[in-house]
């Protein structure tokens, strides 16, 4: 599968997927220009969006999503289910159209494919390096909205209230707009990242990404468990009947794949 392919059917847990390191490779680091002075409704969602996502150690939601090809003139929508569990350890399912399963356990990410009877195993940490700590950008294929710390959204992203959408907005949502700062890997794939972040409980419902092929994805989140019990062997590999295709896809070192 292709690596964009792919990091579009993983919009629905983005935050922001850096491209250069979406399978393993780092991205060299770059120094952060200094962020912006916020306004104080802008910081207030911001610093209670990271207060409450500390207090989460795991999460289970439902999803509607929606893939608007804008050049194709196509939209694709799709039902699913995710799961997550403090520091790092998701899985997330397409359960409607044709059935998708995405298990990341700190170090593999594999994606089951039931209609084409197809195991992909991306090795995102080799054996012998450290598990990915936590969901922070930068961190894992797939950062979740929920949990981001504020000191992160801001090293990666210009943020501000999105005033327009918030008008429109019939639950009365805060809208923070999150726009990659320049030379960062977000940027390279992302152009605009839209939160609706409900002002009681300060998690985000609802994500919007504007992406460099000008895809623009949806997902509304329902049905939020803070406080879910979630078995271990959930983010264990997904079992497949013996005649299907599993293929393994290793981490390659960065200087093998010219990353810059």
């Amino acid at each position: 599968m292709k690596r964009r392919h792919l990091a579009a059917l993983a919009g629905l847990l983005v935050l922001a997927a850096p491209a250069a390191g979406a399978f393993g490779a780092e991205a060299p680091a770059a120094p952060m220009p200094e962020a912006p002075l916020l306004d104080a409704e802008t910081a207030k969602v911001l610093d209670g969006m990271d207060a409450e996502g500390r207090k989460v150690t795991a999460l289970a939601a439902r999803f509607d999503y929606e893939l608007n090809q804008t050049l194709f003139e196509d939209i694709k929508k799709r039902e699913g289910t995710v799961l997550f569990q403090m520091p790092n350890s998701f899985r997330f399912e397409f359960t409607s159209g044709e059935k998708e399963t995405f298990v990341f356990d700190g170090r593999l990410l594999y994606h089951k494919k039931d209609a084409a009877k197809q195991l992909a195993i991306w090795e995102v940490r080799t054996a012998d390096e450290p598990p990915v700590e936590s969901f922070e950008l930068g961190k894992t294929p797939f950062p979740l909205p929920f949990g981001q710390k504020k000191e992160t959204v801001l090293k990666y992203f210009n943020v501000s209230r999105d005033k327009a959408e918030e008008a429109k907005d019939k639950e009365k949502r805060a809208v923070l707009a999150l726009v990659p700062k320049e030379d960062t890997p977000v940027s390279k794939d992302y152009g605009k990242i839209v939160l609706w972040i409900e002002t009681k409980t300060y998690i985000p419902t609802r994500i919007r990404l504007y992406d460099r092929s000008e895809n623009i994805t949806t997902i509304d989140f329902h049905h939020i468990d803070t406080q879910a019990k979630v078995d271990p062997k959930t983010f264990s590999r997904p079992s497949v009947p013996a005649d299907w295709e599993v293929i393994a896809h290793p981490k390659e070192p960065a200087a093998e794949k010219g990353v810059k």
